[in-house]
């Protein structure tokens, strides 16, 4: 691992404070400035405390606070006993694991999304040609009020029964999909420096939040069923944490789904230390039985985010946050300050299609989409699944000892697929498991699915070039 030394910038940086200005900020200045050129690229160390202090003829506490300083803004990441290191931003790592944009001739795995049909297109063309004949359509012309529409809240209050999450609608917020949602909540409920826990492998927007709003993040252990209840206790009996985020069902990536026995085992843990849950159930209308969430089993100290974009119609971005009431006015406040509210037009399509069964048709296709692909991930690459289910988005795969999956991602992406390493979903210091997920709602023909998925399994079976030179 490449290390750093100290910058002549930040000489010059320091060397020029005067006054009340402070040393450790300029020094932040600097190295800040040389992260977001590029000149510090990502991963590389920096060079230890004392050593920086030395060179800067200044004390250590200095550098220490504008390290501190670094991490809380998300550029470095400090590692006990290994050093302090650049931290890739949230847009960079995510570009070299997910495609943005759709390449022609790429069978893209890398982004969890629906198996899109015809029967998609035409349940949106018919709703689109209704709006056009309405006269009244007021989700167009008001911005108010903040929460959403009161029918729209009904609706999204009639969806979440039927996923086991009873919600009143004045406790209930319409989002612009469930990541604004888990936004919110954290928004609402934790600080810079707090501590909030999550699945040691979870969703990558997770990851770049604790960046955004300055939590401490730390992994808990999972095991096939998601996260381990006994370390959950332990992390909150030995310091004070404030929230979990957590996914029950289809982990991503894992793909767990968490029994409603250990659902119980964590609320009743949660409400023992007073420590919020911020459930992600975005995937939570695809399994043909429905969970329990943990928000149902406690209510007051529980948010619940949920969207259309994973099961319904993934351009559909209406999501819906049922929250505690107590704080329905600050999280309500966050939503002003931070988008205003939803965007009403899109809101009002999921309303109607939740009230004339569209919504409901619609996850039925995809189940039988997504059994069908992942009949063929059984098939072709059964001994390397590590966790799938036949109505998950994703699957996440072993891959063989003799391979290392960012080499595996690199291979297959010369072969026209592209799948995504565990690097964006890792948190703090997790072991990096030898594992790549692989998203089934890709944009080709079953068989051209079934071509890729046979391309995957064969360069699994074979060993790699002894030299690497991409």
């Amino acid at each position: 691992m490449a290390r750093v030394t100290v910058s002549g910038k930040w000489h010059d940086a320091v060397g020029a404070a005067h006054g009340a200005e402070s040393k450790y900020k300029r020094l932040v200045k600097a190295i800040a400035l040389d992260i977001e050129s590029g000149a510090l690229a990502s991963g590389v160390r920096l060079a230890p405390q004392r050593e920086v202090a030395a060179e800067l003829g200044i004390s250590v506490q200095t550098v220490t606070n504008a390290y501190k300083e670094l991490e809380r803004q998300g550029l470095i990441r400090c590692e006990v006993g290994r050093g302090s290191f650049v931290a890739a931003r949230v847009t960079e790592a995510m570009s070299n694991y997910i495609l943005d944009t759709a390449e022609r001739e790429i069978v893209d795995f890398s982004i969890a999304r629906i198996v899109h049909t015809p029967e998609h297109d035409a349940a949106w063309r018919e709703v689109c040609a209704t709006l056009a004949t309405l006269e009244d359509q007021p989700w167009i012309r008001s911005f108010r009020p903040i929460a959403g529409f009161e029918h729209h809240r009904q609706a999204g209050a009639a969806w979440l029964a039927a996923l086991n999450m009873p919600v009143a609608p004045e406790s209930l917020l319409i989002t612009n999909g469930a990541a604004q949602g888990i936004f919110l909540a954290l928004a609402s409920t934790v600080g810079p420096g707090d501590t909030v826990l999550c699945e040691s492998l979870t969703d990558h927007g997770v990851i770049g939040l604790a960046n955004v709003l300055g939590f401490t993040l730390k992994g808990l252990e999972v095991d096939e069923h998601g996260i381990r209840p006994e370390h959950f206790e332990e992390m909150c009996d030995g310091e004070r944490v404030s929230a979990l985020v957590c996914t029950p069902t289809f982990n991503n990536p894992t793909m767990s789904v968490m029994p409603d026995s250990r659902r119980r085992t964590i609320a009743r843990i949660a409400e023992r230390y007073g420590v919020y849950v911020i459930e992600d159930d975005v995937y939570g209308a695809l399994p043909a039985k429905t969970c329990t969430p943990i928000a149902s089993l406690i209510p007051e100290l529980a948010f619940y985010s949920t969207s259309m974009t994973k099961s319904v119609l993934t351009g559909l971005r209406t999501g819906y946050l049922a929250m505690p009431r107590r704080l329905a006015l600050r999280v309500e406040s966050v939503l002003r300050v931070s988008s205003w509210m939803a965007t009403s037009p899109i809101a009002e399509i999921a309303t109607r299609w939740i009230a004339d069964g569209t919504a409901r048709r619609l996850v039925e296709l995809q189940r039988e989409r997504l059994a069908v692909r992942q009949a063929m991930v059984r098939e072709t690459l059964g001994e390397y699944v590590l966790g799938a289910h036949p109505n998950a988005l994703s699957a996440w795969l072993r891959v063989p000892d003799y391979w290392q999956a960012e080499r595996v991602v690199r291979e297959l992406r010369n072969r026209q697929i592209a799948v995504t390493s565990p690097d964006p979903f890792l948190v703090g210091s997790t072991p990096r498991p030898n594992a790549v997920r692989i998203c089934l709602g890709a944009e080709a023909s079953d068989a051209a699915c079934k071509n890729a998925l046979r391309t995957i399994a064969g360069v699994f079976e074979q060993y790699p070039h002894v030299h690497d030179f991409s």
